[in-house]
Parts: C-alpha cells; sequence; structure tokens
C-alpha cells in the first residue's frame, strides 16, 4: 500500500469516528416522543384523582338542592321535613328523618356511596322544612380524599349552597 492510500484511509477512518459521535435527527425526534407520552401519562394521574373529589363535591350539593326542592314542594303539611343523613363514604335522602323510597336523580336508590375513597365531614345531617330553610346556623361541608380536601357552607335559613 502506498503512503498515499494509507493516508486517504487514516482519513476515512478519522472521518467515520468524527461522524459517530453524535445522535441522528430520528434518534432525538423518537427519544421526544417516547418523553412526550410518559409526561403525557404522569400528567393524567396527577389531574385524575382530584377529579373524583370535586365531581362527589358537585354531586353532594345538587343532591342537597333535591332534598330542599322536595321540602320546598311539599305544600300540604307544615311539619315534614326532607334531608340527607350523612355516613362516613355515603349519604342517604330522608324524609321525617326515616329512610325514604325516593331516589336521588342522579342513582337508582335513596343512597349514594361516595366513589374514590371520598369521605364526608358534616354533622349527622341536614335537614329542610317546608320553607326550604336548613335551620338558624350555617352548615359547612368538607370532602376528603387523601390530602386534597373541597368544601362548601349551605347558608342558613336560605338553605343557599356557596
Amino acid at each position: 500500500m502506498t503512503q498515499s492510500n494509507a493516508r486517504t484511509m487514516d482519513h476515512l477512518i478519522m472521518m467515520k469516528a468524527k461522524n459517530e459521535l453524535g445522535f441522528t435527527i430520528l434518534e432525538v425526534a423518537a427519544v421526544l416522543v417516547v418523553l412526550g407520552i410518559l409526561v403525557a401519562v404522569a400528567v393524567s394521574r396527577i389531574t385524575a384523582t382530584g377529579n373524583e373529589l370535586y365531581t362527589e363535591r358537585d354531586l353532594l350539593k345538587s343532591n342537597l338542592r333535591f332534598a330542599q326542592f322536595k321540602a320546598l314542594s311539599n305544600n300540604t303539611d307544615s311539619t315534614t321535613t326532607w334531608g340527607i343523613s350523612f355516613s362516613g363514604g355515603s349519604y342517604k335522602l330522608q324524609n321525617n328523618g326515616a329512610d325514604t323510597t325516593v331516589y336521588f336523580p342522579s342513582d337508582n336508590s335513596a343512597t349514594h356511596t361516595l366513589s374514590g375513597n371520598v369521605m364526608v365531614s358534616v354533622p349527622a345531617s341536614v335537614t329542610y322544612n317546608y320553607w326550604g330553610s336548613p335551620g338558624t346556623a350555617d352548615i359547612t361541608v368538607t370532602l376528603n380524599q387523601g390530602g386534597q380536601t373541597a368544601s362548601f357552607t349551605i347558608i342558613r335559613t336560605t338553605g343557599f349552597i356557596q
């Protein structure tokens, strides 16, 4: 082999070694796609936890309004009450303090079980009179799921939920 051919071979080997030091655009794009998928899965799992809590809070508000509506629409007897009694991870619709056969609009039952380990903290029950009033004191309802909480207040006399 001549000296000129040897230099050319050395030059080609060095050029090939230089080209192999970096990543191709295809490799970089593949890594970015995989990272994007992993981030999307992680974010969806993080935000899904709070969704159950806020969904249950809104459903409970709706069911409390339903109990208030039942009390307001009962215009034949001023002593009849409607309300909801709470027990940890569930609650029941009640008429005059007893279980009823009337179902919540969102369930096939007068009892609703909270999903996703959501628990409710409230007095034993919320009861509305025929004026739709829950009583003379504000009632704060708090739902917990893990370390997260979601609260709302039922305003005294009017039963307004905020």
